[in-house]
């Protein structure tokens, strides 16, 4: 069934024939033959591509495009011609028209099943034959290419094929969750909505393994996933570019399949894009800026069942001006309370909050100083001692302690190369912190595109910059003004994932000695990636893995994001 919530979901579209439904009647046009392809880019002649035999059902995954191509016949030739429209419905509920909507980035909408467009064919590319019995009279018909109806025709008795592209989505706007198994049926309609004679079409939905769907939330800081105690995995998203609600979804499975975790009480602020989330214990606070306000929200994970939220958002600060980027950080130190870090319009601006829950003043850092800040990245060290890093609007990045007496150290130059678009605000990784000797591990994108990696003792020793990247990587793909890149700890070895600016595929390496990193390799190729965030956690034989989201191609649309794990 279809519930307004997520959870995991593979299209199982099958196409039962023989059997009339009970309002099939009263239209001139018959359909005689259909016939689904799973090779989207296939040609609109080619008789290659297809799902299934014809009339027969056919197994197709959610957020992947696929076609469906109809021969009908009308009974007689009539003034107003003959025209067609696609119908469907979930649960035997009410009849609705399949619209037009683009995927993965939709104008306005997006809807659970739409026509959408091809590079395949251009619309109104004619038909041949490919479908039915080869004897019946034949009059060409054409390729639809977002477009929802047939061009009006005015013979008769002659068989007649249409293709239409087609997409259904996992997460739809509403938002709305497919469940496995929820059905969908579909019909043919004339120019005056009366439907087809012929055979009753359904449809049913599953996920393929690893799929989430839904969008990513836009921004450079750690949000997951997290994983509970029995292996719950945790993350936070959005269900659709048109639909841009906070989500926690859920996987049982170790990434297998995902859901949505307490749908009901989601935060009611979206405009997802400066969003920080660190655990303590069962429970992610989250810190999330918009626009000229930030926010504090909190969910707890829990074991058995699904986690809930625990504050939906609560108003701590706001911050004159739009800062120019959408950005935040969080830390949490020993003592329960939490340290958030955020953007102004010029500065940025540090605030605690105490183990009671209380949210002291937000202070502004370097408020005299040249020149505009932003990129806020955190990292909490030994004693509490935090890390702070951050970029400069004129192509700066600084590097500095906060100690537990509320003191800064000195502010070092990170580098002057990181670039002083509003596109490179945000081109430092998430900071690590050495457990053992307290050293802050902080990694960079500079204007050559490479990633650099220094290290900044507790002592405020800034170390040499060594290259990690053997190629350019992206930054801002997709408006998403981020470096596309992920950085963590293992057992003190650092494990990176990067996007090949180039070919957008993601690359991974390590180092487990400093200054010294592994040949990178490739091992996401053929998309064209645009973010990723992962964290260290088990998998179903209790190793360790990293755990990644990552925006498969989606160009700033939706239905893209994918887990994996890579075994360490």
């Amino acid at each position: 069934m279809i519930r307004n919530r997520f959870g995991g979901a593979v299209l199982f579209l099958l196409i039962q024939t023989g059997a009339l439904a009970a309002d099939d009647t009263g239209s001139g046009i018959e359909l005689l033959s259909y016939r689904l392809r799973a090779d989207f880019g296939a040609a609109l002649n080619a008789d290659e591509g297809w799902a299934a035999l014809e009339n027969t059902s056919a197994a197709l995954n959610y957020d992947q495009p696929f076609r469906l191509r109809v021969q009908v016949r009308a009974a007689a030739t009539v003034p107003q011609g003959h025209l067609l429209n696609l119908q469907y419905r979930w649960q035997g509920g009410a009849w609705s028209t399949v619209g037009v909507a683009r995927f993965p980035y939709p104008s306005l909408a997006s809807p659970l099943l739409s026509v959408t467009a091809t590079e395949a064919y251009a619309d109104g590319e004619e038909t041949r034959r490919l479908l039915g019995d080869p004897t019946l009279e034949w009059d060409a018909g054409a390729g639809l290419n977002l477009t929802a109806a047939t061009p009006v025709w005015r013979g008769g008795g002659d068989t007649v094929e249409w293709e239409w592209p087609l997409v259904a989505r996992r997460f739809s706007d509403g938002p709305t969750f497919a469940e496995n198994g929820a059905n969908i049926e579909l019909r043919l309609v004339d120019g005056g909505g009366l439907p087809l004679a012929g055979p009753r079409m359904s449809a049913q939905f599953s996920a393929a393994p690893g799929h989430l769907g839904g969008t990513f939330i836009e921004t450079p800081a750690r949000i997951g996933p997290y994983q509970t105690d029995d292996g719950t995995l945790y993350f936070f998203m959005e269900p659709a570019e048109t639909d841009n609600r906070f989500m926690a979804v859920m996987s049982t499975d170790y990434g297998q399949s995902w859901r949505e975790a307490d749908g009901a009480a989601r935060p009611s602020v979206s405009d997802l894009e400066g969003v920080a989330s660190v655990r303590i214990g069962s429970i992610v606070h989250i810190i999330h800026q918009v626009s000229h306000e930030v926010f504090y929200h909190a969910f707890e994970l829990a074991d058995a069942g699904a986690g809930h939220w625990l504050v939906n958002s609560e108003s701590i600060a706001k911050p004159e001006g739009e800062p120019p980027t959408q950005i935040a950080d969080v830390i949490a130190r020993s003592d329960g309370s939490l340290l958030a870090l955020y953007g102004g319009a010029r500065r940025l601006f540090l605030q605690i909050r105490s183990a009671r829950g209380e949210w002291g003043a937000p202070v502004e850092i370097d408020a005299a100083i040249e020149p505009a800040l932003s990129g806020a990245v955190l990292a909490l060290g030994k004693d509490d001692a935090v890390t702070l890093a951050y970029t400069g609007r004129d192509g700066r990045g600084f590097i500095r302690h906060l100690f537990v007496d509320g003191t800064l150290s000195e502010r070092l130059t990170l580098s002057s190369k990181l670039g002083a678009s509003e596109a490179e605000d945000a081109v430092i990784l998430p900071l690590v912190a050495l457990p053992d000797s307290g050293t802050s591990v902080v990694l960079y994108r500079e204007t050559d595109g490479f990633l650099y990696e220094r290290r900044f003792t507790p002592e405020g020793e800034l170390s040499t910059p060594i290259q990690v990247s053997n190629t350019a990587v992206i930054t801002n793909a997709v408006d998403s003004e981020q470096v596309g890149a992920d950085l963590v700890l293992h057992d003190g070895t650092l494990h990176l994932l990067f996007i090949d600016a180039e070919r957008r595929s993601i690359q991974y390496t390590r180092s487990d000695m400093a200054g010294r990193w592994a040949e990178p390799t490739a091992v996401v190729e053929g998309i064209e990636a645009s973010w990723l965030r992962g964290s260290i956690h088990r998998d179903a034989e209790g190793n360790a893995v990293y755990g990644f989201v990552y925006d498969a191609g989606s160009k700033g649309g939706s239905g893209f994001n994918e887990y994996k794990a890579l075994p360490l």
